[in-house]
């Protein structure tokens, strides 16, 4: 558990990315602008592809595990699929990429898709979920509801297809037990990794001028963080990969975010909350405000510039880490810490 700890994101596959953004989409969410969040404003057409592959493949170290994903958007709905799926089979039969992925919504699986699909090398399937509640999707006006998404689960299931599932925390008429729920879900129907982003106001998107109204505010930072932690715990202990937690901006388009949680190291203050809530009930335990810990632990318990070392400081814990140190059990700990999250001992006031 410590070594897969060791990392907030657990994926070992090279990623090239296509953004296509709302391309295919039945629907305008409220919290999507896409082109605010990538920066790409049209559709890439064929030499595009094969210029930001060729890109991309000269500078992986490791550009034998290479997957060509399809992002933003609902790749199922989009009419130019097949085009970009042939594009990119070339690269797959030429041995420089090992597979397909691509993002949709889950109500877009159908049995004649996945028969459409078989002869395309699609090794992935990320599911833009958000939520498994149906007032929740409701409200942020999403194209599929609760039995779409397990519809979809259970197909892709049936023809081994492995898939991912993106869930967001913060939406309208959303809450902690809600998203506990959700994540608990996302790991009953088999997901293989989940994405976890807290919702962020975008320029351009609907909730913008439903802030500026005062009409919803987005939950803050560290209202999200103790959400988040727990779902990320919840996922961890179920050998479900992480990959990725926040909104992935860069450059100009960080510029905008009009408002909400948005941390350039979000993940990392998620897995320093749960590492804090570790040292805590060690600290109980022992009976001891001063921690001796073996310097193996150093980057677990130290934290984003010190963050849980300063935390647990401000509460009266003292953390020193030494080579004859003692050790922690962390995953005893964070087996005990979601037995209590899921009795609710954590739970929303």
């Amino acid at each position: 558990m410590l070594n897969s700890a060791q990392s907030v994101y657990n994926t070992s596959m090279n990623i090239i990315p296509i953004f296509v953004p709302h391309e295919g989409c039945r629907t305008r969410c409220i919290f999507c602008n896409e082109y605010s969040a990538t920066g790409v404003t049209g559709v890439p057409d064929e030499k595009e592809i094969i210029s930001t592959v060729e890109k991309y493949l000269s500078f992986f170290r490791h550009p034998e595990d290479v997957e060509l994903a399809f992002y933003g958007g609902t790749f199922t709905g989009f009419g130019n699929q097949q085009e970009y799926l042939e594009v990119a089979t070339e690269f797959f039969k030429a041995g420089q990429i090992k597979g397909i992925r691509f993002s949709t919504s889950p109500g877009l699986i159908s049995e004649r898709l996945v028969e459409y699909l078989k002869p395309y090398p699609v090794n992935f399937i990320e599911l833009g979920v958000q939520s498994f509640d149906d007032t929740v999707l409701e409200k942020s006006n999403r194209d599929h509801n609760t039995s779409d998404v397990y519809k979809a689960t259970h197909l892709l299931n049936s023809n081994g297809i492995k898939f991912g599932i993106h869930l967001m925390t913060g939406l309208p008429e959303d809450s902690e037990s809600k998203d506990i729920h959700s994540t608990r879900e996302a790991i009953r129907v088999g997901a293989s990794s989940v994405r976890l982003h807290p919702l962020v106001i975008l320029k351009g998107s609907l909730l913008e001028n439903e802030y500026k109204l005062r009409r919803f505010s987005p939950l803050d930072l560290q209202e999200s963080i103790e959400i988040l932690w727990k779902m990320y715990l919840l996922l961890s202990t179920s050998n479900v990969k992480i990959n990725r937690i926040g909104i992935c901006l860069y450059g100009k388009q960080i510029d905008n975010v009009v408002a909400g949680p948005f941390h350039p190291a979000i993940g990392e203050l998620v897995r320093d909350r749960l590492f804090l809530e570790i040292v805590r009930a060690f600290s109980g335990e022992m009976k001891r405000n001063e921690l001796r810990l073996h310097n193996k632990f150093k980057p677990f318990f130290t934290g984003h510039k010190k963050g849980i070392v300063e935390e647990a400081r401000k509460e009266g814990i003292l953390i020193d880490f030494a080579h004859d140190g003692e050790e922690i059990d962390v995953s005893l700990y964070m087996r005990r810490i979601k037995e209590r999250v899921l009795e609710g001992v954590y739970a929303e006031a």
